[in-house]
């Protein structure tokens, strides 16, 4: 079927051609970063999966220190960087946040603006992925939506 009208796609994504999204990481947030898979798994089980000696990272996960308005960033070429500047003032659930917001670009979401929205900007605390980010979630991955680098 067609993405809704209400799923906010990016054009790009960092899921492989099996429908996975395999990662590895050298970040001190790693507890971020499970809260942020589990999330994000959690609604579509098993397709965010750390990666294996037989299984090549499709993301890395790492930290870097700007002193910016940027919180995190995800990139096409298969990156997604946390500000340390940022994160080692930021709550749990901001960090959760946050990683789980970056983790959605890598599945091919969009920036959204609604309240409860995972994928809405900012310095926020929300711990749960709103319907918006699950809608915009299986339209990127049922349309297969988005180009690999």
């Amino acid at each position: 079927p067609p993405p809704t009208a209400y799923a906010a796609l990016q054009g790009w994504d960092l899921v492989d051609s099996g429908k996975n999204l395999d990662w590895d990481s050298n970040t001190k947030y790693g507890t971020s970063v499970t809260n942020a898979v589990n999330l994000w798994n959690g609604h579509k089980s098993g397709v965010i999966r750390p990666d294996n000696i037989w299984v090549v990272e499709d993301v890395f996960v790492s930290d870097f220190y700007e002193v910016s308005t940027t919180l995190g960033e995800t990139c096409s070429c298969g990156t997604i960087k946390l500000n340390d500047y940022h994160y080692v003032t930021m709550t749990a659930d901001q960090r959760t946040k946050t990683t789980t917001h970056e983790f959605g670009h890598a599945l091919g979401l969009d920036h959204t603006s609604g309240s409860t929205d995972i994928m809405q900007q900012g310095k926020l605390s929300i711990t749960s992925l709103s319907q918006t980010d699950k809608d915009s979630y299986d339209a990127a991955y049922l349309t297969g939506e988005g180009e690999d680098c």
